[in-house]
């Protein structure tokens, strides 16, 4: 598992991630549950491709320890699964 940290983009529409540009680059990027308060969140990345150019989410790789502590910053309980994935809250109960 490849992950990434990138910053959702303010220019436009709060939210959007690199997940199109990576995917016209040929990979699969995936964001996670994980959003911290200034907008940076942890993604996935199926297969290495080039992050360049991909400023305006200020992306950057990330070792799975750094990605598991920043998910456990917001969620303490957060661990990864055999799939690489790091699980995240339940979800609200209705």
């Amino acid at each position: 598992m490849i992950y990434l940290k990138w910053k959702l983009s303010q220019d436009g529409v709060w939210g959007t991630g690199p997940e199109e540009t990576i995917s016209d680059r040929g990979s699969h990027a995936e964001a996670s549950w994980a959003v911290d308060s200034s907008g940076y969140r942890i993604g996935y990345l199926a297969e290495s491709v080039d992050l360049t150019g991909l400023e305006t989410w200020d992306v950057t790789e990330v070792t799975e320890a750094e990605a598991l502590a920043f998910c456990q910053a917001l969620w303490s309980d957060a661990e990864v699964i055999d799939s690489g994935y790091i699980i995240g809250p339940p979800p609200p109960s209705e």
